[in-house]
């Protein structure tokens, strides 16, 4: 290998926010899977019976006869064929009515837990209208019959329960927000302590306040206020200014040049017509056009990429000169804050009434509707959402990190020379793009010429899978280096990692579930962080003291709902449309260039110095302009088999990819009810799946998870297989019996995001 990898003073962790406990409570009795299983098995081995007899008979046909009490041909009366089909029949009807009993029991205990209080605010936060057209009548609606829209509900209830109890996402106190450390003591492994804080924040969302600015900015007396701001994309010379790139042209009038004369020093159109001696109707009227022609972005100026993002709109306008309409707007968002303040603390009751005053607020000052993608579950479609802090923090001591850290070096390595040898074909297509013309571009051309049509990649054309032979063993272990190795250097690497308990206190086994090519910056997740800088102190230290980090450059790019990241070196802005776009001190595309070389293309400054992209976003990593000029990838490979099973694969001393299965949807599509129950058990036995699996589909790349002895989650894999042609299935793993965080309620699924650093040679991680 080319070095070990080093773990960060500060990780991440991300938790369920309801006991997985709670959700395999709603499955099958083990004794009522055990029956199945036995009774699947005995009927099969009269089926096998009569195909080795000559005189087959199909799974469906049998199943009608054990309906009624005929004797086919194959067994007539009195026959000891027939005691075989008697007993099968009479295992059949118990099963049956065991199904019946428990399921019945089960729409019970269903119920009582989307009652429960805290379940019922995590809905209303994830999204209202679910709430108050389906889980509010549901639970008013009291025993209802066992109808198919009765099913249906009630598996829309189950998704948002295995999604609460089993999804470690990072939202409110159903997603909430924790932390670990590394330490210097080897006194214990890994020690779970109280964090002594389960405080919510609620914030504005990010598209939220970006319309309240807009508003705004919209006030005829305030506008000639508002920053007028030159994009950078564009180049001015006497009498225009272009952008060659986009085709955009803007002449300038004597006027125009005036008042681009005095922005850099005046950017308001009321100041610049102070100095220029001129009305300010004037210097707004010379305005327009460039503003119209994207010479010019006009409009309120507020820090994106903070929490205090909506404060920042307010103090924007506070510092407004004193007229009337900047009072109304002060007082509209000082009501907005209030509210959202009273929100942060109120009770559900509460909460709703508040919820309803926000966005009628809101729709009055803005003009727009307060709600996006009605109906869906993430709570940043809503004008506001809320992040949590968790009850638990982590502490590894020295001897844990060391091995860990030598657990995840060989994978890591293995994801360093993927990403290598990904990246190399990116450079490859973007060389064959360019053609023969050897000529420097800058930035924007480049990109523009290479627009997603010419190109393989993005996030909708993953990186290429790795292809294995199919093995009939349920785990391999692959060689570090069997895709080869990384060149020397520094690497960053922000895995997701889990762990996985082993049985009587012997430690963890440790898997790579997810590598992010990125470093671990401020960002939305450091909300309960005490210190950003010790937060962000790896990645700093690393970008100051790595030599392979000379030249690293973050690419500028619009943040996404309440999704940011602050990248503390240089930027590279490469679209503009707002004013916000504009940064200063940053890089334009035309202080770039890109020289197309044999080997691919490189990015150099005015000096002519090497530069490497950063990209902050995971669909980056997979677009081939801009991966192919970013720093050296570390990419999760995503190993396939050739055929319908994928064991369990290792690679050093961590789990690398779960075991897999591909299936056609066909079998499970048609059942339903107790055929599907017994369905389900008999794909179970004949592929080995565990009682739970991730299950995805064509139709639907987001994972479900699926517990195949549970009535609702088997009604929901039958939805999902009727829409769709095949189905991929994953291990949970680490598996119910493995997870260890847990508290009084019971235990909890996790995930730890952690910054990983491999140094140049001698370079010191310290």
């Amino acid at each position: 290998m080319s070095g070990r990898w080093t773990l960060g003073e500060v990780f991440v962790l991300r938790h369920a926010g309801f006991p997985f406990d709670w959700l395999e409570s709603l499955g099958f009795s083990t004794a009522l899977v055990d029956e199945a299983n036995r009774w699947l098995a005995d009927e099969q081995a009269l089926l096998d019976a009569l195909s080795a007899e000559g005189s087959p008979v199909k799974a469906p046909v049998l199943r009608a006869l054990l309906e009624n009490d005929t004797a086919p041909r194959w067994a007539p009366a009195g026959s000891e064929r027939f005691a075989v089909l008697s007993r099968l029949r009479a295992g059949y009807k118990s099963l049956q009515e065991r199904h019946a009993q428990e399921r019945s029991e089960l729409r019970s205990k269903l119920r009582e837990r989307a009652a429960e209080p805290s379940i019922q605010e995590a809905v209303f936060l994830s999204s209202p209208a679910m709430f108050d057209n389906v889980w509010a009548r549901y639970l008013r609606g009291g025993e209802r019959k066992d109808t198919s829209d009765g099913r249906r509900v009630e598996r829309q209830v189950y998704t948002y329960l295995q999604r609460f109890c089993a999804k470690n996402e990072t939202t409110s106190f159903f997603g909430p927000i924790s932390y670990g450390e590394r330490t210097d003591k080897d006194g214990f492994d890994v020690r779970t302590v109280a964090s002594g804080d389960t405080s919510r924040r609620t914030f504005f969302s990010f598209w939220a306040v970006t319309e309240l600015a807009r508003a705004v900015g919209r006030e005829r007396t305030l506008r000639p206020h508002l920053p007028l701001r030159l994009n950078p994309l564009f180049t001015v010379s006497r009498g225009r200014a272009s952008c060659e790139v986009l085709k955009l042209e803007v002449p300038l009038s004597e006027s125009a040049e005036r008042l681009l004369s005095v922005l850099r020093e005046h950017p308001t159109p009321a100041a610049a017509a102070k100095v220029l001696g001129i009305a300010v109707e004037d210097a707004e009227r010379a305005a327009l056009p460039l503003v119209k022609g994207a010479l010019l972005l006009w409009g309120l100026p507020f820090r994106p990429n903070d929490f205090a993002t909506f404060e920042s709109v307010r103090d924007a306008v506070a510092a407004l000169p004193e007229l009337e309409a900047r009072s109304r707007w002060l007082e509209r968002l000082d009501t907005l804050s209030r509210l959202k303040a009273e929100f942060q603390t109120a009770d559900l009751t509460r909460r709703k009434v508040l919820l309803l005053e926000l966005e009628a607020r809101f729709t009055e000052a803005t003009g727009k509707p307060a709600r996006r993608g009605d109906g869906q579950v993430y709570a940043d479609r809503l004008i506001v959402y809320e992040e949590a802090s968790s009850p638990f923090r982590l502490r590894f001591g020295r001897r844990f990190t060391e091995e860990l850290e030598s657990a995840l070096s060989g994978p890591l390595e293995l994801s360093a020379a993927y990403g290598e040898r990904v990246q190399q074909g990116f450079r490859e297509q973007v060389r064959e793009a360019l053609g023969t013309d050897e000529r420097p571009v800058d930035l924007l051309d480049y990109a523009v010429r290479l627009r997603p049509d010419q190109v393989t990649g993005s996030r909708f054309s993953p990186v290429p899978p790795v292809l294995l032979d199919e093995s009939p063993e349920r785990a391999r272990t692959l060689p570090v280096d069997f895709l080869g190795t990384s060149t020397p250097g520094g690497r960053y690497a922000l895995p997701d990692v889990c762990l996985a308990a082993k049985g009587d206190g012997a430690g963890f086994e440790v898997m790579l579930a997810r590598v992010h090519h990125h470093l671990l910056l401020r960002s939305w997740l450091s909300a309960f962080f005490p210190s950003k800088e010790r937060y962000a102190a790896v990645a700093s230290r690393w970008l100051e003291s790595d030599p392979s980090a000379r030249g690293l450059v973050g690419l500028s790019i619009r943040r996404r709902n309440k999704g940011f990241y602050v990248f503390p070196g240089r930027r590279l802005v490469y679209s503009v449309s707002d004013v916000l776009d504009v940064e200063d001190g940053a890089l334009t595309p035309s202080d770039v260039k890109v020289l197309p070389t044999s080997q691919g293309p490189v990015l150099v400054d005015g000096k002519g110095e090497r530069l490497h992209l950063y990209l902050p976003l995971d669909d980056f990593s997979s677009y081939p302009p801009f991966a192919a000029l970013a720093h050296p990838q570390v990419l999760h490979a995503p190993l396939r088999t050739r055929g319908q099973h994928l064991p369990r694969l290792s690679i050093g001393g961590a789990v690398y990819q779960r075991e897999r299965w591909e299936l056609s949807s066909e079998h499970l599509a048609r059942p339903s009810g107790f055929e599907l129950f017994l369905a389900v058990q008999r794909e179970r036995h004949v592929r080995g799946w565990p009682r739970f699996v991730f299950m995805r589909s064509t139709k639907e790349r987001k994972p479900y998870l699926i517990d195949t002895a549970s009535p609702f989650a088997l009604d929901l894999l039958s939805h999902l297989a009727r829409e769709a042609e095949r189905l991929s299935v994953e291990e949970m793993y680490p598996a119910p019996e493995q997870l260890w965080l847990r508290d009084e309620r019971g235990r909890y699924t996790c995930e730890l995001r952690m910054q990983f650093t491999r140094w140049s040679e001698g370079a010191s991680p310290l």
